[in-house]
């Protein structure tokens, strides 16, 4: 708000007028006051006088019913211009004689005098005095009360009395005014002697502020203002002469500066030289890293989609968990190469993290399962020690926490020689919402000098110049860990000793999913557990926990084979060490089995050769505590098998929109709906997309990114303008999140990744169908490979899809119709992407990328590539 300040001027002014103001007001007010009430009392004794004379003079009309002597009455009084009306009244408030017909009807007990209308209404009683008889002795009787034989009421105008009153008060107004006039007259004179000399001061002030020193003040002032003026006077003096010697000063200085300015500018242009420099260099360094994604990408696709390939033949249970651990160890590879591109976002808080419900044991023994071989390789044991009260189910993200236990695992097994890797989990904090919990992975390594701890946690650092030489490695596996923890909340801290291990300890909180999986019920007999090493039959008793078994710990082989009375009902935890297995071992094995009826599960690095196999269940170390659980309980496992084998299914009877311009994808997924109770609504084109939703109202979308005619984006936002309910669920192969980013934008509920996983398709429609709650990040493609075979759709009509699309891409280039090569470029790669044929998906890609530049010798060579890959290659399904 503005404030206003007053001067002196405006202040003297003030001080001098306020009390004169206020007493010319108070007098007149009081004034004026006085004499307007003096007219409204003159008002009121005039009609009071006037009803009582009038209440004389009507005594002998009343008394004798005279008319005409009241209406006399009343005609000469009405002659003034204060009297309205005279109303003569009877004993009980009749109206006997009026000059006023049309006048009010009177109240008798209103309250007199009564203000009403501009007028005042005066009530007076009428009563017979008689004759006096005093002198007439004949007639003397006995003194009597006057007899009440009427009533009489005057009406009086106020308009009159008001036009006096606002006469005074406009007098009254008028002489104030010109009190106030001269008040301010004399205020004005007399303040202007005071306040001129001040006046003029303060401009000599303002004056030498604004650097004009010669100014002086004038010395025609009085007494103390003139003592003032000359005190100025000296100070603008000597203010003057200062700064004439600061100005020489300031001269020295200002020719020093230029030259210590020149030279900053001669720094400046090198820094901005060097930060061109530097911002080339990023420039140069995203492109490798962007490069280096798609070098290393396009043969691990390959990698993956082979596995999975040989996963479809026929594989013994030994083979098909080699081909398991290559797909899991494949897909956390691809994750750990967008961390690696991802470094720069680090640097700048760029990474985003999930919040998604997962298996934490599962997730760690993931870790630990890639890292097997080449823990094994050196006889190393891997050990998973999770405390029983730990929560199975948390909220968070499990790949980020992935990769925080894979960089500390691998760089654990990398510098440890013998011995052992543990992962300890502990609760630190909890509740039932909210945990926290302690991660320690602990090995018995080389350890680390106490001088080089702190430079791990730096980018590209080692704790040794030959480490990388003797290990490999960039340095960048801490600095990652470490600013992922910090980035969920966490804190990580590292001890060590030369020769001796290292600890290295996470506090990472977590929110605790709602839905817990409950503990098999299933009755077991006795448990023998015998492993050399205590750690691993803590782990194994940690996992076995929520049986409540008898478990028996046996700490040596030959105590082992020395236990008498065993029955068939018991069950044998034999834990072996892979670089200790010799042909005794094996032969101590087979010649207790031989004698052993019961169950015995061996854990080992690798599967051995044993005869009688039927009779022995081999697990990897560390064992998975759902296949441990499945091979104490063999039934529970057949239950499991047989769920992962059907197909999935959606509960709720639905219409489901299907916008896809491909023809076969469109096929696919109206096959995978139409396995349960699902009717199916087709569009090939955005608009038709929008004109099916308006015309069925379905209960839910599935929209295709790119389509002729009019996108899935451009539909989505023509939909969600008639209609904000309906769920849409967006299918891309594109996992740029500013894609993404545009989908959400557009009014899309989900995004599903290409290739569609029927599992996750179907999980993804229930939740919705199901639940208000809505997602709102990408589902990332499940690993399992899309069976066909499981929805009636033959192989040979995927060839003859490819075919197709193969003869209209020759066809464009032949007439050089570039956008015709692009549309079925698109639909090409939907297909690569969707049934998972990594070569033809790379080939695609290059087609696209020589497309989009115009380089017709690149367009040539692409779709030669893919030609050969579609007329001699199988496909991937």
């Amino acid at each position: 708000m503005k404030r206003y300040s007053f001067g002196i001027r405006q202040r003297v002014l003030i001080i001098t007028l306020l009390p004169l103001t206020m007493i010319t007001l108070l007098l007149g007010g009081y004034f004026i006051n006085t004499r307007l009430d003096d007219a409204q009392s003159a008002l009121i004794d005039k009609g009071q006088t006037m009803a009582q004379m009038m209440a004389t003079s009507a005594e002998f009309g009343l008394l004798v019913g005279n008319t005409e002597i009241l209406q006399g009455l009343i005609r000469s009084a009405t002659k003034t211009n204060e009297v309205d009306d005279i109303v003569f009244l009877t004993p009980t408030f009749e109206t006997l004689v009026r000059g006023n017909q049309q006048g009010t009807q009177l109240n008798k007990n209103a309250g007199y005098p009564l203000r009403k209308d501009n007028q005042v209404y005066f009530l007076h009683p009428v009563v017979a005095t008689g004759v006096d008889i005093i002198d007439t002795p004949d007639f003397l009787i006995e003194e009597q009360e006057p007899e009440f034989i009427g009533w009489v009421v005057i009406i009086l105008s106020e308009k009159p009395t008001q036009a006096r009153q606002l006469e005074i008060l406009i007098k009254g107004i008028i002489l104030a005014f010109i009190g106030l006039l001269v008040t301010v007259f004399i205020a004005s004179r007399f303040g202007q002697r005071i306040t001129n000399p001040i006046l003029g001061l303060t401009h000599v002030i303002e004056m030498l502020q604004h650097g004009h020193l010669e100014t002086r003040a004038s010395l025609s002032s009085t007494g103390e203002l003139r003592s003032l003026a000359k005190g100025i006077n000296r100070l603008a003096q000597r203010v003057q002469e200062s700064n004439q010697t600061l100005e020489s000063r300031v001269d020295k200085a200002t020719k020093r500066l230029r030259s210590t300015l020149v030279h900053l500018e001669k720094q400046n242009q090198a820094l901005d030289k060097a930060r061109k420099n530097a911002d080339s260099a990023n420039i140069a360094k995203d492109e490798f890293l962007a490069r280096m994604s798609h070098e290393l990408r396009t043969p691990l696709t390959s990698v993956s989609g082979f596995a999975r390939l040989l996963d479809q033949t026929e594989l013994n249970l030994e083979q098909k968990e080699y081909t398991r651990i290559i797909n899991l160890t494949s897909s956390l590879l691809l994750s750990i190469i967008d961390d690696i591109l991802d470094y720069s976002k680090l640097e700048s808080n760029a990474v985003e993290l999930e919040k998604i419900a997962f298996d934490f044991e599962a997730c760690v023994l993931d870790v630990l399962e890639m890292q097997t071989a080449a823990a094994h390789e050196k006889g190393l044991e891997l050990v998973i020690n999770i405390a029983p009260e730990t929560p199975k189910l948390l909220i968070g993200d499990p790949v980020r926490l992935k990769q925080i236990i894979s960089n500390l695992v691998s760089n654990a097994v990398k510098f440890t020689e013998s011995g052992y890797i543990c992962i300890h989990v502990e609760q630190h904090k909890s509740n039932t919402k909210k945990t926290e919990l302690k991660i320690t992975v602990e090995d018995t390594g080389l350890g680390i000098p106490n001088d080089c701890i702190d430079g791990l946690f730096h980018a590209f650092s080692q704790a040794d110049t030959s480490i990388t030489r003797r290990f490999g490695g960039s340095g960048l596996g801490l600095v990652i860990s470490k600013r992922l923890t910090e980035l969920m909340k966490g804190n990580i801290t590292l001890s060590s000793q030369e020769g001796k291990g290292t600890s290295i300890r996470l506090n990472i909180p977590f929110t605790v999913s709602p839905h817990q999986e409950e503990a098999p019920t299933y009755q077991l007999g006795r448990i023998i557990l015998f492993d050399k090493m205590p750690l691993v039959r803590r782990g194994i008793n940690q996992q076995l926990a929520p049986l409540s078994a008898d478990i028996t710990e046996v700490t040596s082989e030959e105590e082992l084979l020395k236990l008498r009375s065993l029955s068939d009902k018991d069950t044998i935890i034999w834990g072996l060490k892979t670089k200790e297995i010799s042909k005794a071992s094996l032969d101590n094995i087979q010649t207790f089995l031989q004698s052993f009826n019961g169950r015995l599960i061996l854990l080992c690095g690798h599967p051995l050769p044993l005869s009688l196999s039927h009779k022995v269940i081999q697990l990897r170390k560390p064992p998975r505590t759902q296949l441990l659980f499945n091979a104490l309980f063999p039934e529970s496992n057949k239950l499991l098998e047989q769920d992962k084998n059907q197909a999935p299914c959606i509960q709720d009877e639905c219409t489901i929109l299907v916008a896809e311009d491909n023809d076969f994808n469109r096929l696919l997924v109206r096959k995978i709906l139409e396995q349960s109770k699902v009717n199916v609504i087709e569009a090939i084109t955005g608009e038709q997309a929008i004109q099916q939703a308006t015309k069925y109202n379905p209960d839910l979308i599935l929209m295709d990114v790119h389509m002729p005619v009019m996108d899935g984006i451009e539909a989505t936002r023509q939909i969600r303008l008639v209609n904000n309910t309906v769920p849409i669920v967006a299918l891309t192969a594109n996992v740029i999140t500013s894609e993404h980013q545009k989908l959400m934008n557009a009014g899309v509920n989900h995004v599903l990744l290409k290739p569609i996983n029927d599992h996750e398709l179907c999980h993804t429609i229930e939740k919705f169908l199901s639940s208000n709650t809505i997602p709102l990040q990408p589902t990332k493609p499940a690993v399992e490979p899309l069976e066909l075979e499981k929805y009636n759709i033959d192989n040979e009509l995927l060839t003859e899809e490819l075919n197709k699309q193969l003869e209209r891409l020759v066809s464009g280039f032949q007439s050089s119709n570039l956008k015709l090569m692009k549309s079925h470029c698109h639909q090409l790669l939907g297909l690569a992407g969707l049934y998972e044929i990594p070569e033809l998906d790379a080939a695609g890609h290059r087609l696209h990328d020589a497309l989009h530049k115009i380089k017709y010798r690149d367009i040539w060579k692409a779709l030669w590539q893919i030609k050969r890959i579609i007329k001699h290659e199988e496909p991937s399904h």
